[in-house]
């Protein structure tokens, strides 16, 4: 009985220690991946604007209409093309997006195509009770899906009237 006794006494002393030895490996492994440098690829997977079919949880149009929605006009100019920058002024650009008619429903896009450098993104829309396709021109400028405005403005006369 005594010999089961320190046997036990025994067991639990190393039982012991080995929780204590985890335990610190595990604070300096906690240390040591505070010191790592972070890892910035996942960051910037998430804030990758040079796919204009999924950036973050939306698309590119989700985005346009979001910001038409809110009046939220300046980082409409800052996501339209250079082109459009060079034609017309900020203001006038503003103004071009206060006049749109936008802010109808958005999905995803319901397909994607190219031509040149031009990307043409399909959303369906339905705009007074009837389904429309509506056609974004998008180009990539610096990693950024800019939306081409005047090509933008007449797709959406196409599709309002």
């Amino acid at each position: 009985m005594k010999y089961v006794n320190i046997l036990f006494i025994l067991i639990i002393l190393i039982s012991c220690n080995s929780d204590d030895y985890n335990n610190k490996n595990n604070i300096e492994k906690k240390v040591d991946r505070k010191q790592e440098k972070p890892d910035n690829t996942i960051k910037n997977k998430i804030e990758d604007w040079s796919n204009p079919v999924l950036i973050k949880t939306g698309s590119f149009g989700n985005y346009i209409n979001a910001y038409y929605k809110i009046g939220n006009f300046n980082d409409l100019y800052k996501l339209t093309d250079s082109k459009s920058k060079t034609r017309w002024s900020k203001e006038e650009i503003i103004e071009k997006y206060k006049n749109m008619p936008l802010g109808f429903d958005l999905k995803f896009p319901i397909n994607k195509t190219q031509e040149n450098d031009l990307i043409w993104l399909q959303y369906r829309v339905e705009i007074n009770a009837t389904k429309k396709i509506l056609r974004m021109p998008v180009v990539i400028e610096k990693d950024t899906s800019r939306l081409v405005l005047d090509l933008f403005e007449k797709e959406l006369l196409k599709v309002s009237s």
